[in-house]
């Protein structure tokens, strides 16, 4: 009967002990290890993404009472993903240097650094064959499209003159739309951007402070939401809409504008903007066709993010990605205002002003730049400005009101409304597709 009781009282606190594990509040965000050779231009090359589903990510615990998912940290892998890792790893005498859950398509990313006494042909095809893995990929590199305006002489912005800012600003100003800016980090202290800034987060924190400064995210962000009304600088296309700095970049020449990015930064950033249920992705920047960002750029317009690219000026093997992929807004900066659609593959490509844009930069100063990333910038503060008209908008509504905002009378869009607009829009978009 003593012995009957003794195991009552252990199988309850037994029971008692699991109960205490699975109302434990969730950890803080765990801090994402990177070796800082994933950064070195160098060993560039080198440098292999691997990816392979992960059945553990986003599991229900077992035993747990409601049945809902409890976040144990942002980063969190789980232990069977490490175990291949490392497997992978020691199989083909490669270094990891990095490893992370893609929980939006439920897969595990893990980044390898081949050595140089090693094919990293011969490699890659090895892994291609190995039933472990799904998808293997070199690292790609992007750059911003951005350059620095010299003329100290000129001082005049016209990019926003033609569309009677201030009359559309009377009835929207992007109030409630989030923007993610996936670029260098942004300098929340400037006067025209500080509190402009709803989030930042910073997924280059671990690389060697070689960094040369924020000056593309800065010049970014000031095209967008510079404040307005505040008795200087300049005022942003949608100074009222929130704000998200996700640093995925790095400078490369002190006081230039040049930065650069990589596959595994990138898909850090994207990921983590689906996960924020942002409204509008800002990618300032271009590159090659990369798997891995594809999927998540696909997943991001399948959960309804809009997503804004710069076009670059030639099209080749390095660069037209992401904004040639299907339901990607591409916008180019030319002198012309030309809106093309190419009925076959569905790829949308806007025209914005580009050239001598007077912007924010590091430090509290101005200065004109030039490039297609200011003018994606100036695109996705009038998609801020529509959405909050109409925060329902589709994807191909949202490009044909875009249209509009070269003509003169664009302004009398947002004084009327674009309910009585739209049905006309989607009739014109359904016989030019």
């Amino acid at each position: 009967m003593m012995l009957n009781i003794q195991m009552r009282i252990s199988l309850l606190f037994f029971l008692l002990l699991i109960v205490m594990l699975v109302a434990l509040p969730a950890k803080a965000e765990q801090k994402l290890s990177v070796d800082s050779q994933l950064f070195d231009a160098k060993q560039a090359g080198r440098i292999i993404l691997v990816t392979y589903a992960d059945k553990h990510i986003n599991r229900i615990p077992i035993g747990a009472a409601d049945q809902t998912y409890r976040q144990r940290g942002s980063y969190s892998s789980s232990t069977w993903s490490k175990r291949v890792a490392a497997s992978i790893g020691g199989d083909y005498k490669i270094k990891v240097l990095s490893q992370w859950p893609i929980k939006e398509i439920g897969e595990h990313c893990v980044v390898f650094l081949v050595s140089e006494d090693q094919s990293i042909v011969e490699v890659i095809n090895a892994l291609r064959n190995d039933s472990r893995i799904d998808n293997v990929q070199t690292m790609s590199t992007f750059k911003v499209m951005a350059s620095k305006y010299n003329d100290p002489y000129y001082r005049f912005q016209t990019n926003i003159h033609s569309m009677d800012l201030a009359k559309i600003h009377s009835q929207v100003t992007g109030k409630n739309v989030t923007i993610a800016i996936i670029d260098t980090g942004v300098d929340a202290t400037h006067p025209d951007l500080e509190g402009q800034i709803r989030q930042s987060k910073d997924f280059v924190a671990q690389k060697s402070s070689d960094s040369f400064g924020d000056n593309h995210g800065t010049a970014i962000a000031g095209v967008i939401a510079a404040k307005a009304n505040n008795g200087q600088g300049i005022v942003g296309i949608a100074p009222d809409s929130h704000l998200i700095a996700l640093k995925a970049c790095w400078g490369i020449k002190a006081g230039g504008l040049e930065a650069i990015c990589n596959s595994f930064t990138l898909a850090l950033a994207i990921n983590a903007a689906i996960e924020m249920k942002v409204d509008i992705l800002n990618l300032s920047l271009t590159g090659p066709h990369d798997p891995l960002l594809s999927r998540l750029i696909e997943k991001a317009i399948q959960r309804g993010i809009f997503i804004i690219a710069s076009q670059p000026d030639s099209e080749d093997e390095k660069s037209g990605f992401p904004a040639q992929e299907p339901g990607v807004i591409g916008v180019r900066s030319l002198s012309d205002s030309d809106i093309h659609l190419s009925p076959e593959d569905h790829i949308l490509v806007v025209s914005a002003p580009g050239e001598d844009i007077l912007t924010t930069l590091p430090k509290g100063t101005y200065d004109f730049v030039s490039g297609s990333s200011l003018a994606a910038a100036h695109v996705s503060g009038l998609a801020a400005l529509l959405l909050q008209l109409k925060h329902s908008l589709t994807k191909q509504e949202l490009f044909n009101l875009l249209a509009k905002a070269n003509e003169p009378a664009f302004d009398a869009l947002f004084s009327k409304g674009p309910q009585s607009n739209i049905g006309k829009i989607r009739s014109k978009a359904d016989k030019r597709i």
